[in-house]
């Protein structure tokens, strides 16, 4: 669904053969490292997840136009993290960041479930970068999200080689 499944595997096969002293170096020290761009993607899903739900019990109905969500893996334009998505260094392992991710997806899918199209269609709250998203496009950006930091980790790990 949304692309989500897809999207999350890619990242999953990738860090499966990373250990984890790769994950915990930084190739500068303005860069992040990979355990710490996972804790960031849980981060994110973590707060779309929580906006999501209070635009769905609080929001209003409003018509926003489709966003060019699927132009987020292009990185030719850096996007500093806002604070609350920063990683703050949570996960020691691989192994936490996968079932932090798994919980966050886990979240993720529960607050879709059932949810008719139409209505996530019909709400709506801002993106930093797009502006008024409305619910279907935030649940598809995470995938698109996801898919920009796994380059992120593919250049971190070409980086500390």
């Amino acid at each position: 669904m949304y692309g989500l499944d897809q999207k999350r595997q890619e990242v999953l096969e990738f860090v499966k053969n990373i250990s984890d002293d790769q994950a915990t170096v930084k190739p500068g020290q303005e860069s992040w490292s990979i355990l710490e761009v996972l804790e960031h993607l849980y981060l994110m899903e973590q707060l779309v997840v929580y906006q999501i739900g209070k635009a769905l019990k609080e929001g209003d109905e409003q018509q926003v136009s489709d966003k060019p969500v699927h132009h987020t893996p292009d990185r030719s334009q850096k996007v500093p993290a806002p604070e609350a998505v920063q990683p703050k260094g949570e996960f020691h392992t691989i192994e936490d960041a996968r079932k932090g991710l798994e919980k966050s997806r886990e979240a993720t899918m529960f607050l879709i479930h059932n949810k008719e199209e139409e209505i996530l269609k019909n709400r709506a709250f801002p993106h930093p970068i797009f502006g008024d998203m409305n619910l279907v496009q935030w649940v598809e950006f995470i995938g698109w999200h996801e898919l920009r930091h796994l380059d992120q980790m593919k250049e971190v790990k070409e980086n500390i080689s």
